[in-house]
């Protein structure tokens, strides 16, 4: 509790779901107690039988509560959102797992809570320690389901969120995919977390919900109290607690703007996104499964910039065989009905994960096995298995294949022979595919930035992650706080960086593209058209700000404020040479969602 509780306090994190909401607290401080570890109570081995049965009939009852909430969300949500659960219950039909569970009970003679809760735990923090944050978020999914098991088994009950009396903004330590799903729409204006990122199935559930939402506000409970008046701005991440008069009043003005704002842009979604002065940039979408296709199409994607294959390894003991892939990859195809697709390879991190993959365990996943290097070194089986399923989907559509993080001209050589490989294969099996399938690869690292020139030789495109070349070029971990202000993409380095690739890839006349969160963030699109990126891949609801800017945009402006930025000694000097073109050319935008109020 706060003890200057009767002042304006302002509280900044991570924009989950854009939107403004003004209303009275409601602190649910429970919630994250659920996924605790249980008392370990050890049984006699006569009892085992017992115990086990006791663990089945809570997973029967788990599963019964999944099915019960998925059927009863797809009268609220469309199939996509309600597809989150298809995650949920593979975990509770995981044989490998459960078996895990009950060789603890019966060898060891754990009691069922506590060998669940060991088992999976260990699943948990394999995944918790992924570099990828996307991949780090799927951790959540599986506390969410174990604390489901747990509260059956240990007749706990949660907190209904679905059965709120008052319109109340909902302030949580976190908040589990299944708990979103069952918000009261019209009583839950907004809510606010102190953990996770805008890549968690909790923030995808918000945005889809068009619920605002911020995460990551470490400490807010302390000092928030039910019914405290707050205002959650999820343009910038800002929570005001207490606002005063003055506040609330421009609050209120943002938010009638906000909603005019956006039904403009939706009417915009079937414009070219083109300057005034005809250069053209695709606007690509972000996806990890089927379920976001409708909602990118929707949006005005003008294809699939990158299609992360990792979801499909997440759920523990669950490995997809190449059938998996290439019917999932297939139906990729047809639903986005001729739109082009660049699907990546495996990105996973070299820390240990389960049973899923037979990595070891680092001590810096960040530099070690991960993406290409580990599918080089020892999961070559599964490189195959993704490469052959993605040329025969290619025959289906216009399909192209990335390999992430590679550094130099020797990987590419060794992927084109397993590709080569692979197309003998399909030859001699009567296989069709296309044979001249575009191949590309993601700079994300100094070493590739260097090389570009050798490398732009022997590929069709690049597609710049820049959310990793920021870190590796900074020397940083973007997740530890300590140095999270050295994470700036506008910094002249890297920007300088993105000019060199874009040179190598004119130079060679092949494409590129940018991935990383920098592609969907307003503040640097004047700086990366005018760099001359050809497509911006980006989380599909960003699309529409990112078209209204490029539409407003000259490229000649443009190059010139590049130019500039990269002669810049700051970052910040080299943000507001970009920030001065946008308030220009876009300035509802620039006052929507960067000014606060």
């Amino acid at each position: 509790m706060s003890v200057t509780h009767n002042i304006e306090k302002v509280f900044h994190a991570t924009a989950a779901s854009l939107g403004i909401a003004i209303g009275p607290a409601l602190v649910i401080r429970e919630l994250h107690k659920s996924y605790a570890e249980p008392e370990d109570k050890v049984i006699p081995p006569e009892d085992s039988d017992c115990e086990v049965e006791r663990f089945n009939v809570a997973l029967d009852q788990a599963r019964d509560e999944l099915e019960e909430l998925r059927v009863r969300i797809q009268g609220v949500l469309e199939e996509r959102e309600a597809n989150v659960f298809d995650a949920h219950l593979m975990i509770v039909d995981d044989k490998m797992l459960m078996d895990e569970v009950e060789d603890m009970i019966r060898r060891h003679h754990h009691c069922a809570e506590y060998s669940f809760f060991k088992v999976v735990d260990r699943y948990v923090t394999a995944i918790s320690v992924m570099p990828d944050p996307y991949i780090k978020e799927r951790a959540a999914d599986i506390k969410d389901v174990a604390s489901r098991v747990l509260g059956l088994m240990l007749n706990r009950q949660g907190v209904a969120l679905d059965k709120l009396t008052e319109k109340s903004i909902v302030i949580a330590h976190d908040l589990s995919p299944s708990a979103t799903a069952t918000l009261d729409r019209e009583k839950v204006l907004a809510f606010v977390i102190e953990t996770g990122s805008n890549t968690s199935h909790t923030a995808i559930l918000a945005r889809s919900m068009q619920i605002p939402a911020i995460v990551g506000a470490k400490g807010v409970m302390q000092d928030v109290e039910n019914g405290d008046l707050l205002i959650v701005d999820g343009f910038v991440g800002t929570v005001i607690v207490l606002p005063e008069g003055d506040t609330r009043k421009l609050y209120e003005a943002k938010a009638t703007r906000e909603e005019k704002f956006y039904v403009d842009l939706m009417r915009e979604s079937k414009l070219r996104s083109e300057t005034t002065d005809g250069f053209a940039v695709q606007l690509a979408a972000n996806l990890e499964s089927l379920d976001e296709v409708e909602s990118a199409i929707k949006f005005g994607m003008y294809g699939v910039g990158l299609f992360r294959t990792e979801y499909m390894y997440m759920t523990p003991g669950k490995r997809p065989g190449e059938e998996e892939l290439f019917n999932t990859f297939r139906k990729l195809i047809a639903e986005i009905n001729g739109k082009p697709v660049v699907i990546r390879t495996l990105d996973i991190g070299g820390d240990k994960l389960a049973d899923n993959l037979g990595v070891i365990n680092e001590t810096n996943p960040f530099l070690g096995l991960r993406a290409i290097r580990l599918c080089l070194k020892q999961e070559r089986q599964l490189l195959r298995e993704q490469i052959r399923a993605i040329l025969r989907a290619s025959a289906y559509g216009n399909l192209k294949i990335m390999f992430p993080m590679v550094s130099c001209s020797e990987e590419i050589v060794e992927l084109k022979s397993i590709m080569q490989e692979c197309m003998g294969q399909l030859d001699r099996e009567g296989r069709n595919f296309n044979k001249n399938i575009e191949v590309g690869i993601m700079i994300e690292t100094p070493a590739a930035v260097a090389v570009a020139d050798v490398l732009a030789e022997m590929v069709d495109f690049f597609s710049i992650g820049t959310n990793d070349l920021v870190q590796y070029t900074s020397a940083i971990d973007r997740d530890n706080e300590a140095v999270a202000y050295l994470y700036r993409p506008e910094h002249p380095a890297i920007l300088k960086m993105i000019n060199q690739v874009m040179e190598a890839a004119r130079n060679k006349g092949i494409w590129v593209s940018v991935c990383g969160e920098m592609a969907g963030d307003p503040r640097y699109t004047p700086l990366l058209v005018g760099l001359g990126v050809h497509e911006f891949s980006m989380n599909s609801v960003a699309i529409g700000a990112i078209r209204r800017i490029i539409r407003k945009l000259s490229l000649h402006e443009a190059e010139e404020v590049a130019k500039r930025a990269m002669a810049c000694r700051t970052s910040d000097d080299a943000l507001n040479e970009s920030l001065q073109l946008l308030a220009k050319i876009s300035p509802d935008i620039t006052e929507l969602a960067f000014k606060g109020i």
